[in-house]
């Protein structure tokens, strides 16, 4: 499986290479110190809560997050993000991804993020595959246990630039070739998400 001991540096260069006006040195967003996110186990039972900061500096500590698939007319809404970003700035993306919140769900999170990033209103979302990773890069890191939820939507999308740079939509079949030929080119999350998508027969309906 992808992305286990992935290396931060590598995506670092590599991307630095294919994108050479992204900025690896980027001022990074305000993560909001007093931002609380769940804290997990390997199974997603809860076992504490932590700052936003402590959950991602050095090894970070495992906690509650997801990723989103936005499907529109048959093609993937994909997200480059923002060259502020702390981690894996300028890399394309899921949708979108965040954390949940103490005492949320998954979907209103994402219903939550959704807005507050593209602009973006969907209905119920389908919990499709879970995975737990770990990535670093510099002196933080992704430590998560993330679910991948997916929907369909109107495809009206307002997005946030302080958070995404730029969007593309793709067929799924043209995400997963572009993605074998330029690895270094997209995020972790986005690897193991799209690895445990193409899994699921849910894919089905959008690999024709």
């Amino acid at each position: 499986m992808l992305g286990h001991g992935v290396s931060g540096i590598g995506y670092r260069q590599a991307r630095a290479q294919r994108w050479p006006n992204i900025r690896t040195d980027a001022v990074p967003l305000d993560l909001g110190s007093e931002e609380i996110l769940v804290l997990v186990d390997e199974h997603d039972n809860q076992i504490g809560t932590d700052t936003r900061e402590n959950c991602h500096r050095g090894k970070g500590k495992r906690h509650r997050a997801y990723t989103v698939f936005l499907f529109h007319d048959g093609r993937l809404l994909l997200q480059q993000r923002s060259n502020r970003k702390q981690l894996w700035p300028g890399g394309w993306d899921v949708s979108f991804t965040s954390h949940v919140y103490p005492g949320e769900g998954y979907g209103e999170a994402a219903t939550r993020k959704g807005l507050q990033e593209l602009g973006a209103k969907f209905g119920p979302l389908s919990d499709v595959c879970s995975f737990v990773y770990f990535a670093p890069q510099g002196s933080h890191a992704e430590n998560e246990f993330c679910r991948l939820l997916v929907g369909e939507f109107d495809g009206r999308i307002t997005p946030n630039p302080e958070e995404i740079s730029a969007v593309r939509w793709a067929r799924l079949a043209e995400v997963a070739e572009d993605l074998r030929q330029h690895p270094e080119a997209y995020t972790p999350w986005f690897k193991l998400s799209l690895e445990g998508y193409l899994k699921s027969p849910h894919s089905h309906r959008y690999l024709n």
